[in-house]
């Protein structure tokens, strides 16, 4: 038998590093994992990176300066299921004739509102191999007709891509005032069935009341009693939830939608964060909201999942307040939640991955919350199909810093009543200023006259100067294209 000599040893050992490194290098690069938190009734001047000085949000302030805040990002509406929709989908809302998506917002009633075999952004997760969870406020519907909560909730969020879902129907203020975990309600005692409904005279009949769960709601409910939520703690249920999908899924790559209830009413803070501003309790509740943030982010740390985490934060539509002592919770923006005017669509946006999206910048590209469907499929090098996503643009390479990206041009941005507008550089132009104050604006007057609008906003952040009669060109311009976007099947540019 033949041993080797001390240099032998030593070139084997050099030769078996070599390679090891090699084998290493020629390693892929893991995929990154991707949160996606979608904050309710945030507005673009709630968070400090964004200049306020009276609410309180460290964690996401950090989350700032640690990648890219965009200046000039949008909701595709001015209220929530329509937003929802279209980031999960790529489209806009009001390209389909359903109850909730082209005019107001859907209740707990309504059946699943994206079809069944949609392209849609967790879909596109999963056929990468990703782990898909939605967490929080889902809004979009479940089963085919008016669902009984009783039963089967399916189809829902796990027929459109998602592995996993825990949540609430509607909204913290709407009936049924319960959790859903994939296709059940969490806890429902059969004894005492969840009855609902949105009318008032069925209500009567069926001794239904607009309370449930300890304060009057939307619509009205009798049963499910043990499966009820308590206000106080929704954020430490979702966040729970939250961390323990993160836990579970370390080990491989996971897409996460977070869909937070804060700060949508009622304004229930957890008492522990009760006088944590000075503002009131929608303020206390961006402090919980900013919570939840940071104990995802603590929890990557821990992990050591930071790094290879792509967290994106937004809002769903801006803020239903205008002035809280001082605070302004949509910043300089004229108008709120369900308006045309920008307090009502214009959000935070802050994109987040170490080494790869460069600290502390700050983007002033016009970018939408409907974009996120297509920045996912470019992100797992996923090919859309020419009718998938139709309204939605890559923001991956804007992040990322490439100057040769193509960018947006134009926006359609939709108010509570189903009425558009659209944005194109520095004009918005608004078909009709009867209607620009969504669901605050009055009837309008029969065979009244439009009167349409045109901004700079470039220099008047208030909308305060028509200037139709000063620039009609380009009002006729955006006119037109508004109406070409309208009559098109898709506003999504042609890959290059």
């Amino acid at each position: 038998m033949k041993y080797l000599t001390l240099t032998g040893w030593h070139l084997l050992i050099i030769t078996l590093a070599s390679l090891m490194v090699m084998a290493h290098a020629a390693s892929p690069t893991p995929p990154p994992n991707v949160i996606v938190i979608l904050a309710d009734d945030v507005g673009w001047g709630d968070l400090g990176c964004y200049g306020a000085t009276k609410t309180k949000t460290p964690n996401l302030d950090v989350l700032a300066k640690g990648g890219m805040r965009f200046t000039d990002a949008h909701a595709s509406a001015a209220v929530c299921t329509p937003t929802r929709y279209a980031l999960l989908t790529g489209q806009y809302s009001w390209r389909r004739d359903a109850a909730g998506l082209n005019k107001g917002v859907a209740n707990g009633d309504s059946p699943l509102l994206i079809p069944v075999g949609s392209t849609t952004l967790p879909g596109i997760m999963k056929k990468a191999g990703y782990r898909t969870a939605a967490i929080g406020k889902w809004h979009l519907g479940f089963g085919t007709s008016t669902p009984d909560y009783n039963k089967d909730l399916s189809p829902g969020p796990l027929e459109i891509g998602f592995d996993e879902f825990f949540g609430f129907p509607a909204t913290n203020d709407r009936v049924p005032t319960v959790y859903v975990r994939d296709h059940r309600v969490l806890g429902l005692d059969p004894a005492d069935p969840i009855n609902y409904t949105y009318d008032a005279k069925t209500a009567a009949a069926g001794g239904m009341k607009k309370w449930a769960a300890g304060r009057d709601r939307i619509g009205f409910m009798s049963g499910g009693k043990a499966a009820w939520w308590k206000d106080e703690t929704i954020a430490d249920t979702f966040t729970h939830e939250v961390v323990g999908f993160i836990e579970r899924n370390k080990q491989q790559p996971f897409f996460l939608y977070f869909a937070p209830h804060d700060v949508h009413p009622p304004i229930i803070p957890n008492p522990r964060f009760v006088g944590s501003t000075t503002l009131g309790k929608r303020a206390d509740m961006l402090s919980e909201l900013d919570w939840s943030v940071g104990e995802i982010m603590k929890t990557l740390e821990r992990l050591g999942l930071t790094k290879n985490t792509l967290i994106i934060f937004s809002s769903d539509n801006g803020a239903s307040p205008y002035n809280e002592k001082g605070h302004l919770p949509n910043g300089p923006w004229h108008g709120k939640k369900s308006q045309l005017w920008e307090g009502g669509h214009r959000e935070p946006f802050i994109a987040h991955w170490p080494g790869h999206i460069a600290p502390g910048t700050t983007s002033d590209d016009l970018v939408c919350l409907v974009d996120l469907t297509a920045t996912a499929a470019a992100l797992v090098g996923e090919n859309l199909a020419s009718e998938a996503a139709p309204d939605s643009f890559n923001l991956l390479p804007a992040m990322l810093g490439n100057p040769k990206q193509i960018k947006r041009d134009h926006l359609i941005v939709m108010s509570g009543k189903g009425d558009l507008a659209i944005r194109q550089g520095q004009w918005k132009y608004i078909p009709d200023l009867a209607l620009v104050d969504g669901w605050d604006a009055g009837p309008k007057k029969p065979n009244q006259p439009a009167k349409p609008a045109l901004y700079d906003l470039s220099t008047d952040k208030g909308e305060t100067k028509n200037l139709v009669l000063e620039k009609p060109q380009i009002a006729k311009r955006m006119a037109e294209l508004l109406e070409k976007i309208k009559s098109a099947k898709s506003s999504r540019p042609a890959e290059p």
